[in-house]
């Protein structure tokens, strides 16, 4: 909250080095979490989308699919934020796949997330990037859903 971005970097690395000394890869993805939170508000989106792609890997590791959901949104909202759309629209299909198979609360953020992406893409890149993403095509009630929620936004 004051905004001292150094000296929560330089904490947030002493924990990852603490939790990776004890064998505890865990408290470390909660850690690269928090860095990555700290890296996004000081506008390091580089830094940031590092932290949250290790947050991410140790969370699908230990099958904690909340954090691994929430952590996919907060990597994709910063390439989004960058305009790395065709990056960020693979980010929120792996989102969209854990909620439809684990986590259901997060399915409304991501057909919003990839509603985003299709205004931004275009229908042919989208799907392109799906097919790549995914090895089918974007169709049934998810295609509906992303593109009604594209139509919304206008």
């Amino acid at each position: 909250m004051q905004q001292e971005f150094d000296d929560e970097i330089a904490y947030y690395e002493k924990a990852i080095n603490i939790y990776s000394s004890l064998n505890n890869p865990h408290q470390a993805g909660n850690s690269y979490n928090n860095l990555g939170n700290v890296y996004q508000a000081k506008q390091d989106f580089q830094n940031a989308a590092e932290c949250y792609q290790v947050a991410y890997e140790i969370y699908s590791n230990f099958q904690d699919w909340s954090n691994a959901s929430q952590t996919l949104g907060k990597w994709g909202r910063v390439l989004e934020a960058q305009e790395n759309y065709a990056q960020a629209l693979p980010i929120f299909i792996r989102g969209l796949a854990i909620g439809l198979q684990h986590y259901q609360d997060s399915i409304g953020y991501y057909i919003n997330a990839l509603a985003r992406m299709l205004q931004q893409v275009g229908e042919r890149q989208f799907q392109v990037i799906w097919r790549e993403a995914t090895g089918e095509e974007c169709a049934g009630e998810v295609r509906e859903a992303i593109w009604a929620a594209r139509d919304e936004l206008g």
